[in-house]
């Protein structure tokens, strides 16, 4: 099930992650990052040939997950993008390869937002937030190759199918 060649080795940058979970936020945080750190200089840890996105969409590849985390690979199909959307959890991620355009936004009612900031992001690139809000963003994949993101996220994924909590249309502004 797992595209991981390395588990033991992932298991333990997991079972490190669940006890920063539990101390504090600023503890979850900086182990989130630090992972995610130590996955992206090791692109030996994952098997790419069984990560899977649909032509001009989004792959959402589970790697693990148990009852505090889940952590996905997310393969980007040129193309593919998300909704404007906040979280209902901790949301870290991850650039592992190809460049992806996240653009964030304010909101400025409840069900639309203006666009604040665009940036592209390249191989390297780390963020992690707690679900404090607002934390609007849209994720896009714009470029002619694929792209592969890790993402962290604070939930158990057999209790909730997405960490997404609020979707926003885009306002003119």
């Amino acid at each position: 099930m797992t595209p991981l060649t390395h588990p033991a080795e992932v298991e333990a940058m997991l079972a490190d992650l669940a006890l920063a979970a539990r101390r504090s936020s600023d503890a979850y945080l900086a182990s989130a990052r630090t992972t995610l750190l130590n996955i992206l200089v090791r692109p030996d840890l994952l098997d790419r040939t069984r990560l899977v996105a649909p032509p001009g969409g989004l792959g959402r590849n589970l790697l693990f997950g148990n009852r505090a985390l889940s952590v996905w690979a997310m393969v980007w199909s040129p193309g593919a993008v998300t909704p404007v959307h906040d979280h209902h959890c901790s949301c870290c991620f991850g650039l592992l390869s190809g460049s992806l355009r996240e653009t964030w936004y304010r909101p400025i009612s409840e069900t639309h937002a203006v666009a604040t900031l665009d940036v592209v992001r390249s191989p390297g690139y780390v963020a992690c937030m707690m679900p404090s809000g607002p934390n609007l963003h849209r994720i896009a994949n714009d470029g002619p190759d694929p792209a592969i993101s890790i993402h962290v996220y604070g939930y158990d994924h057999r209790e909730q199918a997405s960490s997404i909590d609020r979707t926003y249309a885009i306002a003119e502004g």
